[in-house]
């Protein structure tokens, strides 16, 4: 056995706390958790009038992107100020035949579920003693779910 330890064997492994803190702050805005899509075949206009009816005053916010059985571990985070506007851009994406879309195709054979969780009704940070900015939101979710959620399609840091 080699006596030097490595880096990665010295620094204790915090994907647990990491999940622990966004499974809090997903708990915590569960009240903001549509039902997107059903899985199967991607229909644009019935995900667009879910999304329009669940919120008719849209405003700034985060939405995070999961599978309906597994609500913990984000497909994707973004933020926008006019969330039904945003995801029609996603969905009129996904017709494009691209190495990205094709990985969000595979995640549209399953139910989804969208938090979509405006800035107004935020209670407080993922990660204690951050902002509360969508900015700042945003980029802790991604933080956290890259660390903990090996599906994520996209990353902190990438522009989108």
């Amino acid at each position: 056995m080699n006596a030097v330890a490595t880096y990665h064997d010295r620094v204790p492994d915090d994907r647990d706390r990491k999940r622990t803190l966004l499974l809090d702050w997903l708990t915590a805005h569960d009240t903001h958790r549509v039902a997107l899509h059903d899985g199967g075949p991607i229909e644009s206009p019935q995900i667009l009038t879910r999304l329009r009816a669940a919120l008719p005053a849209p405003e700034e916010s985060v939405y995070v992107l999961v599978r309906r059985d597994a609500p913990t571990m984000p497909l994707y985070v973004g933020r926008a100020a006019q969330p039904v506007k945003r995801w029609e851009g996603h969905l009129r994406n996904l017709l494009k035949s691209t190495a990205r879309t094709e990985a969000w195709r595979v995640h549209f054979q399953h139910p989804l579920d969208l938090y979509v969780v405006p800035v107004t009704a935020m209670q407080g940070p993922p990660i204690p003693c951050f902002p509360v900015t969508v900015g700042a939101v945003e980029a802790q979710l991604i933080s956290l779910a890259q660390d903990t959620s090996p599906a994520l399609l996209n990353h902190e840091g990438v522009r989108r």
